[in-house]
Parts: C-alpha cells; sequence; structure tokens
C-alpha cells in the first residue's frame, strides 16, 4: 500500500515541474531516503536532471504501482518517461510491440 501523501509533495512537484532541481533537490535532502512518500518525486527529479534514464525510472515506477496501482503520482510520471524515452529514441513500439510473425500460406513461393 502506498504511503500517505506528504504535506509537501504538492510543492516539491511544483519546482519540478516550474524546473528548479535545486529547490526541489534542497527539499528532498530533507526527508529521509527510506521514506517512500517521495519515491516518485526522487524519480522524477533523477529523470529531470539525467542522473536515471527514463527506461529505468519507468521500471522503478512499475515496481511501485504492482505494489499499489494508484501509487500517487506515479502512472503519470511513468507516460511522461515513456513519452520521454519514445522523443529521445531510447524507445520505439517497435522495441516494445515486435510485428507477428510472418507465416507462409504457400502462395508466396517463387515458382520452380
Amino acid at each position: 500500500m502506498a504511503p500517505p501523501i506528504p504535506d509537501d509533495y504538492g510543492a516539491i512537484d511544483a519546482l519540478l515541474d516550474a524546473g528548479d532541481l535545486d529547490g526541489a533537490r534542497e527539499m528532498l535532502a530533507q526527508v529521509p531516503l527510506a521514506d517512500e512518500g517521495y519515491a516518485v518525486l526522487r524519480h522524477k527529479l533523477a529523470m529531470y536532471e539525467g542522473s536515471l534514464p527514463p527506461g529505468a525510472v519507468m521500471q522503478r515506477l512499475i515496481q511501485l504501482m504492482r505494489r499499489d496501482a494508484d501509487w500517487h503520482g506515479a502512472k503519470e510520471l511513468y507516460k511522461e518517461a515513456s513519452n520521454t524515452a519514445y522523443q529521445s529514441r531510447q524507445s520505439t513500439t517497435s522495441h516494445s510491440h515486435p510485428p507477428p510473425p510472418v507465416k507462409s500460406h504457400g502462395g508466396d513461393k517463387p515458382e520452380s
């Protein structure tokens, strides 16, 4: 089950969205690493500053959502990380969804 949403969660998230990574980092530095209520924000900061690639952020968010599908902010950040990965060519739909195997029906063979 996801921990309760911390009181300053919205303020830190707003800093991240505004691009104030230093301000968000300062606020997060005051919180023990073991406090999972800030997990999504820590992943968001790591992705924004480039210390964690979007694919790795997605994997960590999946772990959180397996524990609680409604983990606060996880789905939104997952979508953002997925879009970022796609736009930076770290991920493509062809990697996510390989084409189905081609079955021969005999009609595509050259005649002898």
